[in-house]
């Protein structure tokens, strides 16, 4: 099922979950990933608030860049609002930067871009969504189901901020060509 973000979507805190919830109009309820000690004052003190004009592009910017990997439209869908909560309730954060490999490939990643980033002790690489940009620095947005780090595991939509020089661009794997499938 594709979501379509529309006027009657509504933005609130849930202290039970404490998490931001969206209201998605139609007996579905979005639930962010972001804990309380990530997220402003403002979004756990606001009242109901519509999702704007700007949050609707927002959604459709970082769910445009997610086509690029293969997950199923309603993770695609949940990507996308997640970065939009990223960028609009959280509070700044501190990179994290020392789990991943020094590359420069990428001076400055555009909001929404799909990055790869390698893990310094086992060389893994792993796919995230650039959900704010920074100057030196940009939070990412886990992209895959789950990534092991050194002292905990991050799942799917787990914020980490990272220095930009540590991201790689992601290019989609190449078709097989039709001399491969032949074969």
């Amino acid at each position: 099922m594709k979501i379509r973000p529309d006027d009657q979507w509504r933005w609130y805190f849930d202290p039970e979950h404490s998490r931001v919830m969206l209201d998605l109009a139609n007996g579905m309820v979005f639930r962010s990933r972001f804990p309380v000690k990530m997220l402003t004052d403002y979004a756990v003190t606001m009242k109901e608030m519509s999702f704007s004009v700007d949050d609707a592009a927002l959604f459709y910017a970082f769910e445009e860049h997610s086509r690029l990997i293969h997950i199923a439209p309603a993770l695609r869908a949940e990507l996308a609002l997640n970065g939009v909560v990223a960028l609009r309730f959280t509070k700044p954060q501190m990179p994290k930067s020392w789990y991943f490999s020094h590359f420069s490939l990428i001076e400055k990643p555009e909001s929404g871009e799909i990055v790869q980033l390698q893990l310094q002790d086992s060389g893994t690489k792993a796919l995230f969504m650039v959900a704010e940009v920074g100057d030196n620095a940009s939070l990412c947005l886990l992209a895959q189901q789950k990534l092991e780090l050194s002292d905990r595991v991050m799942s799917f939509c787990d914020p980490i901020k990272v220095m930009n020089d540590r991201m790689m661009p992601y290019i989609e794997p190449a078709q097989l060509s039709m001399y491969d499938r032949a074969i």
